[in-house]
Order: C-alpha cells, then sequence, then structure tokens
C-alpha cells in the first residue's frame, strides 16, 4: 500500500545517494574531490538527512499498522516525507552531479524520474501536512 511506497521511495533516495557520494568522492577540481567542498558536504548531509527521515517514517508508520494501533498521523508524517523529502534528494543529485546528472544513460535521471513518480503517487506535501494538522487538531 501506500507505506510501501513510503519505503521504495527510501530505496530510490538511498540509491541515488550512494551514486552521487561515489561521484562527488570521485570528481575533482582544483586537484581537490568535490566531495570535500563545504557546499557539497552540506547538499549532501542534508540529502541524507532526508533520506533517514523517508526511512524512519515510513517504519514508524509500518510498525503502527502492524501493531493494530491509530497509524493516521504517522501515515500522513511518511507521507509527507517520502513526498517533499525525497524531492529535496533527488533535486541535489541532479545538481551535484552537474550536466552528466541530466545524461539520460546516466543513471541519475532513473532515480529523479522513479523518485518524481512515486511523489506525484502519495500526493504532494501540503495536502498531507493540511490533514496531519487536522488529525492533530481533532486529538
Amino acid at each position: 500500500g501506500v507505506i510501501g511506497l513510503c519505503a521504495v521511495q527510501a530505496g530510490v533516495c538511498e540509491a541515488a545517494l550512494r551514486t552521487t557520494a561515489t561521484y562527488t568522492s570521485e570528481r575533482k577540481q582544483f586537484d581537490t574531490p568535490i566531495a570535500t567542498f563545504q557546499a557539497v558536504a552540506h547538499r549532501c548531509a542534508n540529502a541524507y538527512i532526508d533520506t533517514e527521515a523517508i526511512r524512519l517514517t515510513a517504519h514508524q508508520a509500518a510498525w503502527r499498522i502492524d501493531a493494530g494501533t491509530a497509524a493516521s498521523e504517522e501515515i500522513a508524517i511518511a507521507k509527507f516525507w517520502a513526498s517533499e523529502g525525497a524531492e529535496r534528494v533527488v533535486h541535489a543529485a541532479q545538481h551535484l552531479h552537474g550536466g552528466i546528472g541530466v545524461d539520460l544513460d546516466y543513471p541519475v535521471h532513473r532515480t529523479f524520474r522513479w523518485a518524481k513518480h512515486i511523489g506525484l503517487s502519495l500526493g504532494g506535501g501540503t495536502a498531507h501536512l493540511r490533514r496531519l494538522g487536522t488529525l492533530i487538531a481533532a486529538s
């Protein structure tokens, strides 16, 4: 179901992040790997945090569902992160790859397209925040 899509999204983001880490570690500018540049490192760190948030919120929602407890809030949170967080991750991956990031022969475009497809299937983050706000107000 929906939480399965959130879990898939976590995997898509992990793949994009792994590809980006490899590329930025190997790509050199001024005889230095670009991964050591502060702006690149910050962008990768933010993508890592988003990826972990997607993974952890999906696990939390799945755990609540499996335990048979109310999970409406957790589902809204997981859908928000899988939609909004993934968008940031794949955009960062594409930007950090430079021109090759949009090359159809390079794998980054596949993670970008897959993440966008899943994000659109889940719905926009604003709707999930609105749903979460309604749930919190009702409790």
